[in-house]
């Protein structure tokens, strides 16, 4: 089980999902010196006109394209697929995994959290934010229009490497 099933794993929104889709038809074309038109990225990713001018909209208000006007317009990377890198867009299509203001929606009864100072629950959802950021920098766009066998590769040895064994936290207390 690797890439195949991440999706059964965590909660990928559409948002996240068919953003990403689009950048990516930008960016074959770009490669290409060519603009990805919004009928054709539509076509291509199977979603209504409608939806796909939103997500460019999204992507074009982050700067990781920009728009061409004009009857030959359309869209294209603002900077090469080697320089934007998956944690930008991630984080541009919809924030961060975890933001520490989440704490603040979740209070039971009263009007703040009573863990608020001391919340081990905080610090897991932190941690793990940082490690799949963390792998999500080190990918761009220009590894994901490579070859697929090529990237998942390096992408199980490098989770590999992160998740290589379990956290003993008897050891961490005894030694502070």
């Amino acid at each position: 089980m690797f890439l195949e099933d991440i999706k059964d794993i965590m909660k990928i929104t559409a948002q996240e999902e068919y953003g990403l889709r689009c950048l990516l038809q930008v960016a074959v074309l770009t490669v290409k010196d060519e603009l990805a038109s919004l009928e054709d990225i539509a076509k291509a990713e199977h979603i209504t006109t409608d939806y796909a001018a939103k997500l460019l909209t999204v992507l074009r208000q982050t700067n990781l394209i920009q728009s061409v006007r004009g009857k030959n317009g359309g869209y294209k990377l603002s900077r090469p697929p080697e320089k934007i890198y998956l944690d930008e867009v991630i984080r541009s299509l919809s924030g961060e995994l975890f933001e520490s203001e989440s704490c603040q929606q979740f209070p039971g009864n009263d009007s703040k959290c009573v863990h608020i100072s001391c919340c081990s629950i905080r610090s897991v959802w932190m941690s793990i934010s940082q490690v799949l950021f963390g792998m999500l920098e080190r990918i761009s766009l220009f590894d994901l229009i490579s070859k697929e066998d090529i990237l998942t590769k390096y992408l199980k040895k490098e989770l590999a490497l992160t998740i290589s064994s379990p956290i003993n936290l008897e050891k961490v207390v005894k030694y502070n």
